[in-house]
C-alpha cells in the first residue's frame, strides 16, 4: 500500500541525492575518532563472541571489562549492535558493518521524513523540503562526526516511521498495518536509544492527542494496543534495565553532571563547530542551525499574525498541527536552559537524563517538519523554504568531514576489552576494586591444595575439573552478576562475591569433582522474555489477518 503512494524507487534515489554530501567520508577506507564511534565496534565485536556463544538475549559480557565481564547489555540498548550482526553476516566487517548503519542512517531517515511530511501536510514538495532540513540539521552533523552515537543516528529514522503510523492509525484505514508497523517501529526506537525513546514519547502522544481532537475520534483503543504492542515488544530490554539498575553504580552516580550542559543562548543561535566535548575549548556545536531558525521564526510569525487577523485556523488542520508544533518545540528549547534544573530532577525517568542538549534532536525533528508546512502556504512563503533550504546546506557541507582518518583494522576493535563506557556507570556496586588490567587465568585456586583441568569458558559458562586434596575455595576471575549459578557434580552451590574485585568464589570439597557456572535468565528477566514473546505472538496474528486479506 505505501509502495502505491510513494513510489519508492524515486523516493529511494532522492533520498541518496539529499543525504550523499554528507556522507561521503563514510565510504573512504579505514575509520575516524569519534566519542562513541569506535566503542559502537567494540560492543559490536562483543555482541557477535556473545551470539556466538548462544547468549540470546545478550547481557552479559564475557570478554571485556578486561576480561572480567560485566553487564553491558542488560542496560546498554542493543538494536544497533543487533542490526550489526546481520550485516557482519553479510561479510561486512565489524567497522563496516558500524559505517554502514550510520551512513544508512542518514538515507533511510531522509526517506521516513519525506514520507511522514507528505502525510501530514498532503504535500509531496513538503515532504522534500522537510527531508532536506532533517538531513542537513547541525545536530546530526554532531552525531556523525563528533559525538558518532550510532543509537541516536539510527534514532532519527524511527521518529517519523513512528509518528506516521500513529497518525495513520486513528485514521482507521489499514489499522492493522500501521499497529504491526507502528508498534515494531516504536519498540526499535526503544531498543535503539531508550533516552531518546523517553524524549520523544511525550511529542508522540502530544501528535495522537491533536489528531483524535481533529478527527472526532473517539475510540482510543487501537492507539493504547499500539503503545502496549511497543512495550511489550520491547519488554525483554527495558524492563530488567528497570527492575536491575540498583545494582550498578548508576543508581547512585550520574554519568556525568547535568549543571555543566545547559545551554547559552548564544550557542543555540550562532554557527560554531568542534570535535571535542561541549565544555571544553573544541566542544562541538550546540546551534540549531540559521536556516532552521528562520523557519522557526518564520512559522510563529505567521500563526501571530493569522490569529491576530482572527482567521478560521481551527478548521485549517495544517495550522493546527503547525501551532502544536510551535507549543512543543517552545517547551522542549526551554528544558534546555539551567532554570529549568528544578523541573528535570522532579518528573520522573527525566532525572536519569544528564544532557539537556539531546533535546536538539527532537526540536531539529519539529522544525523540519514545519519547513514543510511553510512550503504549502503561498508563493512568498515558498520561496522562502526553498531559499533556506540551499542555505542549510551550503552551511552544513563544509563541517560535514571527520577530525583524522585512521585505519587500525577489526583486529584492534576485536582485541580493545576496555569497558566501552566513560564512567565505568555499568559495574556491579559489589565491584570496590575495579580491574585495570587482563586476568592471567580465569579459574584458580586461592585457598586449598589440588589443581584445575580440562577449562571451557566463554560469555555464558565455564567449566573445568577439579582435583583437590583439601577443601578448598576456588575464585572465578569473572564478576558476579545475578543470572550465574554454579554446580558441583550437577547440584548447585551458592556463590559468593563478598571480595573487593566482585569475582565469583565457590568452596570445592575434597576429591575429583565437575564444575559448572552458567549465566541464564532470573525470574524477572524471564517473565519480561515472556512479555515480549507475548507481543511478538500478537504481531504474528496481525501478520496472518493482513495476509489473508489481501490474498482474499
Amino acid at each position: 500500500m505505501i509502495k502505491k503512494l510513494y513510489k519508492p524507487t524515486f523516493i529511494f534515489l532522492l533520498a541518496i541525492l539529499i543525504s550523499l554530501p554528507i556522507i561521503l567520508p563514510y565510504f573512504h577506507p579505514g575509520y575516524f575518532p569519534t566519542h562513541d564511534g569506535e566503542w559502537a565496534v567494540v560492543r559490536l565485536g562483543d555482541m557477535f563472541r556473545s551470539l556466538r556463544d548462544h547468549q540470546f538475549p545478550v547481557r552479559y559480557s564475557g570478554n571485556l571489562n578486561f576480561g572480567y565481564g560485566y553487564p553491558l547489555f542488560n542496560f546498554t540498548y542493543p538494536a544497533p549492535y543487533y542490526l550489526g550482526i546481520i550485516l557482519h553476516f553479510f561479510k561486512l566487517g565489524f567497522v563496516d558493518s558500524i559505517k554502514f548503519l550510520f551512513a544508512g542512517s542518514v538515507v533511510l531517515s531522509s526517506i521516513t521524513m519525506y514520507l511522514f511530511s507528505t502525510e501530514l501536510w498532503k504535500n509531496k514538495t513538503a515532504g522534500i523540503i522537510s527531508a532536506i532540513f532533517y538531513v542537513y540539521l547541525p545536530y546530526r552533523i554532531v552525531d556523525l562526526y563528533a559525538r558518532g552515537s550510532i543509537g541516536e543516528s539510527l534514532s532519527f529514522v524511527l521518529f517519523p516511521l513512528i509518528a506516521i503510523c500513529a497518525l495513520k492509525i486513528l485514521d482507521n484505514i489499514n489499522t492493522k498495518f500501521y499497529i504491526v508497523f507502528g508498534s515494531i517501529s516504536y519498540a526499535l526506537l526503544i531498543l535503539t536509544h531508550n533516552i531518546m525513546a523517553l524524549l520523544f514519547t511525550p511529542i508522540l502522544f502530544t501528535f495522537i492527542a491533536a489528531k483524535m481532537f481533529l478527527v472526532k475520534n473517539k475510540s482510543y483503543i487501537n492507539s493504547i494496543i499500539f503503545i502496549l504492542l511497543s512495550y511489550a515488544l520491547s519488554a525483554f530490554f527495558w524492563l530488567p534495565a528497570l527492575l536491575e539498575k540498583h545494582y550498578i553504580a548508576l543508581s547512585i552516580t550520574p554519568i556525568a553532571d547535568r549543571n555543566i550542559y545547559f545551554v547559552q543562548l548564544n550557542q543555540l543561535l550562532l554557527p560554531n563547530w568542534g570535535y571535542g566535548l561541549p565544555d571544553g575549548p573544541n566542544g562541538f556545536s550546540y546551534q540549531i542551525g540559521i536556516g532552521h531558525l528562520v523557519v522557526l521564526i518564520t512559522v510563529l510569525i505567521l500563526i501571530i499574525y493569522s490569529l491576530v487577523k482572527r482567521k478560521k485556523i481551527s478548521k485549517d488542520n495544517n495550522f493546527i498541527f503547525a501551532f502544536v508544533i510551535i507549543g512543543i518545540v517552545f517547551v522542549l528549547t526551554l528544558l534546555m536552559f539551567s532554570f529549568t534544573k528544578a523541573i528535570w530532577q522532579v518528573i520522573p525517568l527525566l532525572h536519569e537524563i544528564n544532557y539537556p542538549w539531546t533535546l536538539l534532536a527532537q526540536i531539529g525533528f519539529l522544525i523540519s517538519l514545519l519547513a514543510g508546512f511553510l512550503w504549502t502556504q503561498k508563493n512568498l512563503f515558498k520561496y522562502l523554504a526553498f531559499g533556506l533550504c540551499l542555505l542549510s546546506i551550503i552551511l552544513i557541507i563544509p563541517h560535514a568531514k571527520p577530525e583524522r582518518v585512521f585505519d587500525k583494522g577489526d583486529g584492534y576493535y576485536l582485541t580493545n576489552d576496555a569497558t566501552t563506557t566513560s564512567s565505568d556507570e555499568l559495574m556491579p556496586l559489589w565491584v570496590k576494586q575495579k580491574p585495570r588490567i587482563n586476568r592471567d587465568k580465569k579459574a584458580e585456586i586461592i585457598k586449598g591444595i589440588g589443581g584445575i583441568s580440562s577449562l571451557n569458558t566463554n560469555s555464558k559458562k565455564i567449566n573445568f575439573l577439579s582435583e583437590l586434596k583439601t577443601n578448598s575455595i576456588i575464585q572465578l576471575n569473572t564478576i558476579y552478576y545475578p543470572g550465574w549459578n554454579a554446580f558441583i557434580d550437577g547440584k548447585q552451590i551458592p556463590i559468593s562475591y563478598s571480595n573487593p574485585k566482585g569475582l565469583m568464589q565457590i568452596n570445592v570439597p575434597t576429591g575429583n569433582h565437575r564444575i559448572d557456572l552458567n549465566f541464564s535468565e532470573t525470574s524477572e528477566r524471564l517473565i519480561s522474555d515472556i512479555i515480549s514473546l507475548v507481543g511478538l505472538f500478537v504481531v504474528i496474528i496481525y501478520l496472518t489477518q493482513i495476509f489473508y486479506f489481501v490474498k482474499k
